[in-house]
């Protein structure tokens, strides 16, 4: 189940683990690309609510994300599952953010990435 917070119970199944692979997104960059198309724009108030619930109740926040691999003493965190970014593809600033809750490796994933 994606929760948007840290679970207990996915810190209690993490613990120790080698690799956590988690999926995340941004509602702000999902928002941001919207608005430069102007799909945003042209949406009602209940349209938006809908574009924007996916975002941000059914993936984990960075700051989550971090905080529950920093619990569950996670050796390293795959981000996988990424939104598209608003004019980058660039996802090192989302990586960063995870790294300020959790010391660990944080990496990137890429289509048909092994570990």
């Amino acid at each position: 189940m994606a929760t948007p917070v840290a679970s207990t119970a996915l810190t209690a199944l993490a613990t120790d683990a080698d690799l956590l692979i988690v999926e995340t997104s941004l509602a702000e960059d999902r928002q941001q690309a919207m608005m430069a198309d102007g799909r945003w724009q042209a949406m009602t108030p209940t349209e938006r609510a809908g574009k924007m619930r996916p975002a941000t109740q059914g993936h984990m926040t960075l700051e989550a994300i971090g905080k529950t691999a920093a619990e569950a003493r996670v050796k390293t965190v795959s981000l996988s599952h990424l939104t598209q970014r608003f004019g980058s593809d660039d996802y090192t600033p989302w990586a960063d953010e995870v790294k300020r809750h959790f010391s660990g490796e944080v990496v990137i994933a890429q289509d048909l990435m092994e570990f």
